[in-house]
């Protein structure tokens, strides 16, 4: 045991040592804090786009209208303060082709063209943005309140009555048949668990990915320089696997230590100026059992990728070498991330129950699924067959690095055994 933890211990102290973790320790939170602010900052500075109209007067009015406010019934985009509507002072929105290219002066980011004949309305959309199409939502949502309200008023219905008529809508409110009774509809406090727990999935995916990938170039580069053979002298292969696991998880356990405390100051401070719903959401969040179950799963997910990375590692002689053996292990990492955004919209989807069998998947998948209500006979059984592959990878790993550190096995051998030469020639 005193070896394993000495090993641990340099292990750690290599890694806090180096500028890169400091480095890590204070991008990381903000890049993940650009990648989310940034989006809101470019959309608040990007520049009006200029909508031109081509309408009659009372048409012009009405997208005005319907531009400077939501429908009824509809949330608020914020469409009235992406695009300004211009007056058109041409009849053919062809002669607009020079604008909407951006080839004229005042260039125009679209054209709405309203035509009127025998009742029916025609609306024509011109723009060289092919995937935004926001404005002819909005103008044709406007329109076609406008025949209703003419089909309307021809057969008699007063304006008082129309516009009361519009703003008749349903009082919508969902509930959990799960839930105890009286416990009300479902509040951002009841979907706040899932939402966190995706993000703690992916969060969780990226940590295993990242710590894996380190202690795969780690052992290749003590391997290559030699230093694995000194620590050999003093340690057993099983005990410096084990250490290096060891070490690598209190730095781990590090990061998450400073990155979960800052967190949860910003947090406390934003709930603290935060309405009580808010509030609600986060104490929803912050959970004893979704904060253990996150911390098994990482765990799980790190013991049996670190375990495999660092035998693939022992046998191999530099990165390139490594490559051709990760491969595989890389596209199975992979794979749960296309499982994220249905195990979110649909936890308990035959595909989402049978991959979360998977043991590679288990601890990515599991925490979302708990999120959404699992049944405690399932959570158990994973959380059983997560030990089981755990301790069966790790057995299997230490004979991979035993052999591979000795020289008595390499990433040669490995291809001879599965994809032997073909002998050419008669």
């Amino acid at each position: 045991m005193r070896e394993i933890l000495l090993v641990a211990r340099r292990e750690y102290l290599a890694y806090v040592g180096a500028w890169g973790f400091w480095l890590s320790l204070i991008t990381t939170p903000l890049l993940l804090a650009v990648m989310i602010g940034a989006p809101l900052l470019l959309r608040q500075a990007e520049p009006e786009r200029r909508i031109a109209v081509i309408a009659s007067p009372a048409d012009q009015a009405l997208l005005e209208k319907a531009f400077a406010a939501p429908a009824p019934g509809r949330p608020d985009t914020g469409v009235g303060a992406r695009y300004k509507l211009v007056r058109a002072d041409v009849q053919d929105p062809k002669a607009l082709t020079p604008a909407l290219t951006g080839q004229g002066e005042e260039p125009l980011f679209g054209a709405l063209v309203v035509t009127r004949a025998a009742g029916d309305v025609d609306l024509q959309y011109w723009s060289t943005n092919l995937t935004d199409r926001a404005p002819l939502r909005v103008a044709q949502d406007a329109l076609s309140a406008s025949m209703r309200r003419s089909v309307l008023a021809s057969r008699g219905v007063a304006a008082a009555d129309m516009a009361w008529i519009e703003t008749l809508q349903p009082k919508v409110s969902q509930f959990d048949p799960r839930a105890a009774p009286g416990a009300g509809a479902v509040s951002a406090k009841d979907r706040a668990p899932l939402v966190a727990a995706l993000m703690a999935a992916f969060a969780l995916w990226t940590a295993v990915f990242s710590i894996a990938n380190m202690l795969l170039s780690g052992v290749i580069e003590e391997k290559s320089s030699r230093v694995l053979d000194t620590l050999l002298s003093s340690a057993a292969p099983v005990q410096i696997l084990a250490g290096k696991l060891l070490g690598v998880a209190a730095l781990s356990f590090t990061l998450f230590t400073v990155w979960g405390g800052a967190g949860a100051g910003i947090a406390s401070l934003a709930a603290a100026a935060a309405p009580s719903t808010t509030l609600e959401a986060f104490r929803s969040v912050a959970t004893p059992e979704l904060i253990a179950l996150f911390g098994f799963c990482f765990l799980a997910g790190y013991l049996m990728f670190g375990a495999a990375f660092l035998a693939i590692g022992s046998l191999c002689e530099s990165l390139q070498e490594a490559q051709t053996l990760i491969g595989p292990l890389i596209l199975v990492l992979v794979l749960p991330v296309l499982l994220f955004a249905p195990a979110f919209e649909n936890p308990a989807s035959p595909i989402v129950r049978a991959a979360s069998w998977v043991p590679l998947f288990t601890p990515f998948l599991t925490p979302i699924r708990a999120a959404a209500g699992m049944p405690p006979l399932e959570a158990i059984g994973l959380c059983v067959m997560l030990v089981v592959t755990i301790f069966a990878i790790l057995f299997g790993a230490a004979r991979v690095f035993q052999a591979g550190v000795s020289g008595s096995a390499s990433a040669a051998d490995v291809r001879r055994r599965f994809a032997p030469k073909l002998k050419m020639g008669g």
